[in-house]
């Protein structure tokens, strides 16, 4: 039994709806992304869970980065899924070596948001797409679907003081990513961080809520919630699909 196969099972899917989505919308923006050979980065990774569910689902080349080394041991030999430690912002990549990228709540940990974009629209082939999720600056509640992460649980003690924390620093005028507060984009702030390399956007925020709801007493709530223009607040989170404008010699040797 392969590697692959031993741990198909322990893969947490449902926990990572967000590698499931990007499979799923990528295959439809780029049906020639599952051809043999195909690269995806996975621009901050952390246990590599996501990484190897993309991996399994793509059948693709897969480099994974993070800034902090949790990358969980068993999954160091997953076949075609190569770990490193490395900034989103200073990339060991030659230029155009990517097909896609996965840059998933990552973005509002990063000191220098806008240098990160720079250097993954640098490593990404042109016209190729890279996912973005973020927490939504506006939103009027937080963690409400979370699952649990590495240093997290999903209590509803934890959920309760997230938001609590979130309004606290609001009104302190302190609810920016800059302060340390988990404060996210809202939808104009990071589209306006994505129209230097990245002019072309598609917002998925609904379609993304829907997949990830789509089993939950709550869906009909969440397909309102999600509408615009409740959307500006009522979504926890924002979701984008940006291609890649930037020209020149794309190195994929």
């Amino acid at each position: 039994m392969s590697v692959a196969s031993a741990h198909r099972s322990e893969l947490p899917v449902s926990s990572h709806a967000g590698a499931e989505f990007f499979c799923q919308q990528l295959q439809q923006l780029d049906p020639q992304v599952r051809q043999s050979g195909s690269r995806i980065l996975i621009a901050g990774c952390g246990a590599g869970h996501e990484a190897a569910l993309i991996q399994q689902l793509l059948d693709a080349d897969i480099e994974a980065v993070d800034v902090e080394n949790e990358f969980e041991e068993s999954l160091r030999a997953w076949p075609r899924l190569n770990y490193q430690l490395a900034s989103v912002c200073d990339l060991p990549f030659a230029d155009g070596w990517f097909d896609a990228i996965f840059y998933h709540h990552v973005i509002e940990h990063v000191n220098d948001p806008a240098k990160s974009l720079v250097e993954l629209s640098r490593v990404l082939k042109p016209g190729g797409w890279i996912f973005i999720g973020t927490p939504n600056r506006h939103r009027l509640v937080s963690s409400v679907g979370a699952h649990r992460q590495t240093q997290w649980q999903p209590t509803w003690r934890n959920k309760l003081n997230d938001n609590l924390n979130d309004w606290t620093a609001r009104l302190r005028g302190r609810f920016r990513n800059e302060y340390g507060a988990h404060a996210g984009f809202s939808r104009q702030e990071l589209s306006r961080l994505l129209q230097r390399d990245f002019g072309e956007q598609r917002w998925v925020t609904k379609a993304y809520l829907q997949h990830k709801y789509l089993n939950h007493r709550f869906a009909p709530a969440v397909s309102v919630i999600a509408s615009a223009p409740l959307c500006q607040v009522g979504a926890p989170s924002i979701y984008v699909f940006a291609r890649n404008v930037q020209h020149g010699r794309c190195n994929r040797s």
